[in-house]
């Protein structure tokens, strides 16, 4: 059996009652011992033999049942939980658990989800090893029931109460607020918000033009510091806002550790109409609601062609979405900007040709850093000086983990011989981890800036005649697909900043992120 090496482990410790017996039996025959030390000392060799490193040692000395009456392995389940280890070490499985159905699904579970392994000195237990878990699914089939139980009577339970006309969701929807019977009324200090949505939208105005609006006004949204136009969209489609009460539009379902959303089918919804007092009429529902469907239906344009050589490349600095091309007929070169209402009035706009000379501008001073950078790596190649240096502290640090090693073993011989307690145990191994830790980050840094070194080498000579040729064609072309094309060859994506007290036309920031 394969036995992992070197894992960070807590020791848990806890009497049975059969030991609690032959301790018993062990005095009156004049033969005393206790099973905690030997428990204790089987797992620290264990341990040593292993080469796994303490993190703590946890004794249960109250007897308990349930997991609520047992201290200590309510500290270890929460130290499991935060996946700070990588196993417990305990004599054998029933230590963890007397036998509760739910207690065993409880321990399984927090296992589980964490990857936590369950070490003893005859076996290694996986709870994620579809092998092994029949060791815990039989304890914890009880308790899986009542969570299916219990969620099940929870749907019963919204299912009823939306029946009833009753608002179930976690807050009231923006512009209700709800009674002690989970009934909603008008909230006069937002509910004219919700009309004011509804007619502007139904007057044909967009939904950035309503969030705007509402923003001068100072209207608090339901989130955020500014209205977003999503928000507004899931306003104009809620019939909340025509007094009706609907749930079960959405299922979710649990797929590999993720919720799936799922829509379901009309006659699967729970729907009581008129529950409550409408905000809005049925003539200005459907009035913006066409409105909004018909503004916002994404034409299919298959002759269309790409007018913007940044589309799919510029973002905004500040909330990063995509900078929008504005092309202006007052204005004879095209806009670009950003057009989310949070960066309003943080963020301005700037020509299309002032843009696109400072991304050329900033792929040529990134040639000539590379070049820099290329002709230094060479020097320093041919002296040996920096990569020498690097290679000489490798070794240096090897030697100094190969000593801390030695005397993180020496610790177990000294509290075998009794020179160290449990505590001063503990204290120099923490410490000793703590300083191999330290030097394993240093290696690991060391290396990755050898390889670093390397790779940049490597990329550097394939990456800058690239980049060359880009800019060389990119000159030559009014394409605007083809520039397209030619920056997103070199180019991750780039970023944009101009605040607002920035007043000179070029006075914006590019940032390139380079395909390197």
């Amino acid at each position: 059996m394969y036995r992992p090496q070197s894992l960070d482990v807590i020791i848990y410790l806890r009497k049975s009652r059969k030991d609690i017996e032959e301790e018993r039996k062990a005095i009156d025959d004049g033969r005393g011992f206790d099973t905690l030390e030997r428990h204790r000392k089987q797992l620290l060799d264990l341990a040593k033999k292993e080469n796994h490193n303490i993190i703590d040692i946890l004794e249960e000395i109250v007897s308990g049942e349930y997991i609520s009456e047992r201290p200590m392995i309510q500290q270890l389940l929460r130290e499991v939980e935060t996946g700070v280890i990588d196993a417990v070490l305990v004599m054998d499985l029933d230590r963890l658990g007397r036998g509760d159905m739910v207690d065993q699904g409880t321990i399984y579970r927090i296992f589980r989800f964490s990857e936590t392994l369950i070490i003893t000195p005859a076996e290694i237990i996986n709870p994620n090893d579809e092998n092994q878990e029949l060791t815990f699914s039989i304890k914890s089939l009880i308790a899986r029931e009542e969570l299916k139980a219990i969620v099940k009577r929870m749907q019963r339970g919204r299912r009823a109460s939306a029946k009833e006309g009753k608002s179930i969701t976690k807050i009231p929807p923006y512009g209700y607020l709800r009674d002690e019977n989970l009934k909603l009324y008008p909230d006069p200090e937002k509910s004219w918000v919700v009309q004011k949505i509804y007619k502007m939208i139904a007057n044909g105005h967009g939904r950035i033009s309503v969030a705007n609006e509402l923003d001068r006004l100072s209207v608090k949204p339901p989130e955020g510091e500014y209205w977003n136009p999503s928000t507004i969209s899931s306003i104009i489609r809620n019939e909340v806002y025509l007094g009706h009460i609907i749930w079960g539009k959405i299922k979710y379902t649990k797929q590999n550790g993720k919720y799936i959303k799922r829509k379901m089918p009309e006659e699967r919804w729970q729907r009581h109409d008129n529950a409550h007092e409408a905000i809005i009429s049925k003539e200005l529902f459907d009035k913006a609601n066409a409105a909004h469907s018909n503004r916002w239906r994404a034409p299919t344009v298959k002759t269309k062609k790409l007018s913007n050589p940044l589309a799919g490349i510029l973002v905004c600095e500040l909330c990063g979405h995509a900078m929008v091309y504005q092309p202006r007929k007052d204005r004879p070169n095209p806009q670009i900007r950003c057009v989310q209402t949070s960066c309003k009035d943080k963020q301005k706009g700037a020509s299309l040709n002032l843009v696109e000379e400072r991304v050329l501008q900033g792929l040529k001073e990134i040639i000539e850093s590379f070049e820099i950078q290329e002709n230094m790596i060479s020097k320093e190649e041919h002296s040996f000086t920096e990569l020498s240096l690097k290679q000489k502290a490798i070794g240096s640090k090897e030697k100094e983990l190969e000593e801390l090693n030695k005397q993180k073993s020496s610790l177990h011989d000294f509290l075998e011989r009794g020179i160290y307690d449990i505590g001063t145990f503990m204290d120099r191994q923490k410490s000793i981890m703590e300083r191999i830790k330290k030097l394993e980050e240093e290696l690991n840094q060391l290396n990755a800036e050898i390889e670093k070194d390397q790779h940049l080498v490597n990329n550097i000579n394939e990456f800058v005649p690239k980049v060359k040729n880009v800019l060389d064609a990119f000159i030559i072309t009014d394409n605007a697909e083809r520039k397209n094309y030619l920056l997103k060859s070199v180019l991750e994506k780039a970023s944009y900043l101009r605040k607002k007290e920035w007043k000179k036309k070029d006075e914006f920031v590019i940032q390139l992120y380079p395909k390197i």
